[in-house]
């Protein structure tokens, strides 16, 4: 017997081949209509951050990319900067479409227009999921002092790897710090910090001139003295300064901060600015700032004690195998030689001269790196011997009372160069807020961090001086 279909039962029947035709549309079963793609946006940095700018004028534009690494175009409506009292500004090439797979570039600069820290936000509205892509933008602006005057600098997070910074000590916090100084080619420097980092203050480590390693890979100890350091509360940051100028010439010697044309004075404008990004980005706000570095990475912050100001800035430095640059006329003109009496190590006449290696390797590439003009006076030329002692740590222009920092130095008994007879001089034409004092490494050569006392001795002193 065939049995009357109901209404409510034919009405059940449509809603279920209804419900099945609706899921095959959409894909269900495997066989249906494959998804588009989507679009996915990326910006280069989670945050950026400007060195020192004085008040009134224009950092040079600091570039951040954003990509689509998504698989269908991303449509952007607007790049904005929210809440930067007309302080940074941008411009892009970015349009209202990017191709997946393209990129576009995006540049920022910064004007302060009053002395002080500001932040900003800056945004990238789109139609990629996580709309609006956003990043912080800081920096500090500062009233223009009668010192030389400082550069921009402008750091992005980079991979510690991408700057070979991920050796020695581990789990580093790396940037690369862009750096613009009046009158020398720019350059970009990295910087390493250790993570987590501490409370206590900010010490920076650097090196000599060459540049080309950190301090933890370089000193054989290199590791310990910054481990002992940041054990007791301190953030380090390494300064390495890895990349060739801007427009460097082909052949020329690459010296580190010390890579002309240019000369010290000029050139130590790049440490002095990257340093002051450190100090106003990565050291915690009102905690002490200081720092230590071997030869030509203990002339370097005296450059900038001497010459831009940083009596304001630093509260100890720890001066290690110099610094050699107390007067550039006697390390490359050595005819006559100059000597000078020394006692780490026994008591002895030590030259002051820079000799052969020393003069090509650092100082003929701080004037011109094609030339040698330091390595070509070895012989008693006295021809650039102005411009040496212009350049000299010991001048009547330099500052020479630091009131409010405390300086110390060490030196190697087994050093037989010219840091040690330079230093000494320097010794005796400055002042501190306390008297200057220095220490002797007996087992040290010249990298002092070389031997494990020597580097037990730099990391004592950092953690009793800075402060």
């Amino acid at each position: 017997m065939i049995r009357s279909i109901t209404p409510l039962a034919i009405s059940a029947l449509a809603s279920i081949l209804f419900s099945l035709l609706l899921w095959t549309a959409c894909g269900g079963g495997g066989g249906g209509m494959s998804q588009q793609g989507s679009p996915v946006a990326n910006l280069s940095a989670s945050t950026l951050t400007f060195a020192s700018q004085g008040v009134g004028s224009t950092s040079s534009p600091v570039r951040l990319t954003l990509d689509n690494s998504g698989t269908a175009a991303l449509n952007i409506t607007g790049i904005s900067i929210a809440n930067s009292n007309g302080e940074f500004a941008q411009t892009n090439d970015c349009g209202a479409s990017l191709a997946a797979g393209a990129n576009c570039s995006i540049r920022v600069t910064f004007t302060p227009n009053k002395a002080g820290p500001t932040a900003a936000s800056l945004s990238v509205a789109d139609n990629a999921a996580g709309s609006p892509q956003s990043i912080t933008i800081k920096g500090n602006g500062v009233t223009p002092s009668n010192v030389d005057p400082m550069g921009t600098a402008a750091g992005i997070e980079t991979a510690c790897s991408s700057i070979q910074a991920n050796q020695g000590e581990p789990n580093g916090v790396c940037y690369n710090v862009e750096t613009t100084c009046p009158g020398i080619a720019d350059q970009i420097v990295g910087v390493k910090v250790n993570n987590p980092s501490g409370t206590k203050g900010t010490v920076t480590f650097m090196v000599g001139g060459t540049g080309l390693e950190w301090y933890d890979q370089s000193f054989k100890f290199g590791t310990d003295a910054i481990d002992m350091v940041a054990q007791r509360g301190f953030t380090t940051a390494q300064l390495s300064f890895y990349s060739p100028p801007a427009n460097y010439p082909p052949g020329g010697t690459f010296a580190g901060w010390l890579s002309g044309p240019g000369g010290l004075r000029a050139l130590s404008c790049r440490f002095a600015t990257v340093s002051m990004w450190v100090r106003d980005h990565i050291r915690q706000q009102n905690a002490p700032f200081c720092h230590t570095g071997n030869s030509a990475g203990s002339g370097a912050p005296f450059y900038a004690l001497a010459y831009y100001g940083f009596n304001s800035y630093y509260n100890f430095v720890e001066l290690t195998s110099g610094p050699p640059f107390t007067h550039i006329d006697k390390g490359c003109i050595c005819v006559p030689e100059q000597f000078n009496q020394v006692t780490c190590g026994g008591t002895r006449s030590q030259s002051e001269c820079y000799r052969q290696d020393d003069a090509s390797q650092f100082l003929d590439p701080a004037y011109d790196p094609t030339t040698h003009i330091c390595s070509d006076s070895l012989s008693g030329d006295t021809t650039y011997k102005q411009k040496f002692i212009n350049d000299s740590l010991d001048t009547p222009g330099a500052a020479k009372n630091f009131p409010n920092v405390d300086i110390h130095f060490v030196f190697g008994g087994q050093d037989s160069g010219p840091e040690e007879p330079q230093a000494l001089e320097l010794i005796q034409v400055i002042t501190a807020k306390n008297p200057i004092t220095y220490s002797c490494v007996l087992d040290a050569p010249h990298p002092i961090a070389d031997v494990l006392d020597g580097a037990q001795q730099i990391a004592n002193d950092v953690i009793a001086g800075c402060h």
